[in-house]
């Protein structure tokens, strides 16, 4: 159950929400549309927004589940050409739902994913939610929802940052700033579906995969919810799906060629798994359940436990990296040093891929090799998207050597990453006032982090 959002989620959920979501939901940013504010007003919201994810709601941490979601996702932004900070998150929670915030935040429930048969179908939805936001969709709604003059757009956002102040205040300034009846909402809400379809589409025929896929996926929930009588899933409660619609993305992608990039179909089905254990696997046809099945065996099975049909399972799936990070994982306990030194060969492979650094970092540390995991995950910090899990594994680093005043340190930049700015500078205050001088190698990273911090700034 999600904890309790503070009120700065409140508000941004009351103003941005379309109406028919669940109220114990994330609300769907990207589903209604808004006024053109400035690019640093969209950077402050995004960052705003970020912090709100990490603090009062349920995210999904597996290192590798991320990473999966994080490819698909900035395989398809890349196509967006904008300039938007971009990042993909997933919620824990069973509902099948996405939704799109300010600066390119996305979010991917678990149980989407879970819904989802084919990768196509989940790269669909993310498309779709990119697509909400290259159309500025959150913009397009303050304008909708006010006369759009500098007063009316200026007392809208007072209404968030005053709601961060004072509740009662905050809610009394937005509801009086915001007056667009129900039916023009449900208009403009159908219009933006409709928008997100045609360049969703096209964003996912240019990363490479099946254009069809958005129609399919859509249209099989609705199908499942007309057979089964169930309550709708969340995202056709925000995102409505009518037969013009799909009958517009099944034309709109027949106007595109076929899909060029190839994934492994195996993947989707491993995360699946990681996501539930327990989940039924795919269906033999696809030819992949003794390798699901496996996988499931290694999951359920005791850490130190081996599983040897994993051993085929890399025969017969080679260059799958997760069946390599769990193969590694399984004999780690066995040989550790040789741990060490997959993950090595491995992360040459995939330099990108935080989670692999990650459980690199974890093997070296497994083995007392703080000095070591600290050198290797600060080596590879600049080129790294999502830095927020590599701050927290060097700040437990240096506080296993009682080294706190690095501790610290690494802390703050964890919560700078997530723009939490007021707690980024309490951290690093307690970095400056540890007994214990910071080593001299840190003290150039300590004056940076100082420089980046405005006094008093949230």
């Amino acid at each position: 159950m999600h904890k309790k959002y503070p009120l700065l989620m409140m508000t941004l959920m009351l103003f941005f929400y379309s109406i028919s979501a669940n109220a114990h939901n994330l609300p769907d940013l990207g589903s209604p549309g808004l006024v053109i504010y400035d690019r640093q007003t969209e950077i402050e919201l995004g960052r705003a927004f970020t912090q709100a994810l990490h603090n009062d709601v349920d995210l999904i941490k597996d290192p590798q589940v991320l990473s999966y979601v994080r490819r698909i996702g900035h395989r398809i932004a890349e196509h967006a050409q904008d300039n938007r900070n971009y990042r993909f998150y997933v919620i824990d929670d069973d509902a099948i739902n996405a939704f799109a915030g300010p600066d390119g935040i996305i979010g991917i429930h678990k149980g989407l994913i879970l819904a989802a048969d084919t990768e196509d179908e989940l790269a669909s939805v993310i498309a779709h939610e990119i697509a909400h936001v290259t159309q500025q969709h959150l913009a397009r709604r303050f304008e909708q929802q006010s006369s759009l003059n500098v007063t009316s757009f200026a007392s809208l956002l007072a209404a968030i940052l005053i709601g961060t102040q004072n509740p009662g205040a905050g809610v009394a300034a937005l509801m009086g700033a915001t007056g667009l009846s129900m039916q023009e909402q449900l208009r403009h809400s159908r219009i933006h579906e409709h928008e997100a379809d045609h360049i969703g589409i096209t964003l996912l025929q240019k990363a490479g995969y099946d254009p069809h896929a958005m129609a399919h996926f859509f249209g099989k929930l609705a199908k499942q919810q007309q057979i089964y009588e169930f309550r709708p899933p969340e995202i056709l409660m925000t995102h409505p799906v009518t037969e013009t619609r799909l009958a517009q993305a099944t034309h709109r992608a027949s106007q595109l060629s076929k899909t060029q990039h190839q994934h492994d179909p195996l993947n989707l089905g491993l995360i699946q798994l990681r996501l539930n254990p327990k989940r039924a696997t795919l269906q033999s046809r696809t030819g992949l359940l003794s390798t699901l099945e496996c996988y499931q065996q290694t999951l359920n099975a005791h850490k130190q436990q081996n599983t040897p049909c994993l051993s085929e399972a890399l025969n017969t799936h080679p260059n799958n990296r997760l069946l390599k990070l769990k193969h590694i994982r399984q004999q780690q306990g066995l040989n550790p040093n040789r741990a060490v030194s997959d993950y090595a060969k491995l992360i040459e492979l995939y330099p990108q891929d935080e989670a692999i650094l990650l459980l690199f970092a974890q093997a070296y540390r497994t083995l007392g090799q703080e000095e070591n995991a600290q050198t290797l995950i600060i080596s590879h910090l600049d080129n790294k998207r999502y830095k927020y899990a590599l701050y927290q594994e060097l700040s437990q680093s240096f506080s296993s050597q009682q080294r706190l005043a690095e501790a610290y340190l690494f802390e703050a930049f964890a919560y700078f990453d997530l723009g939490n700015l007021q707690r980024a500078q309490h951290l690093l205050m307690q970095s400056k006032r540890t007994h214990r001088p910071i080593a001299n190698i840190y003290q150039k990273t300590q004056q940076q982090l100082a420089t980046q911090i405005k006094p008093n700034k949230n």
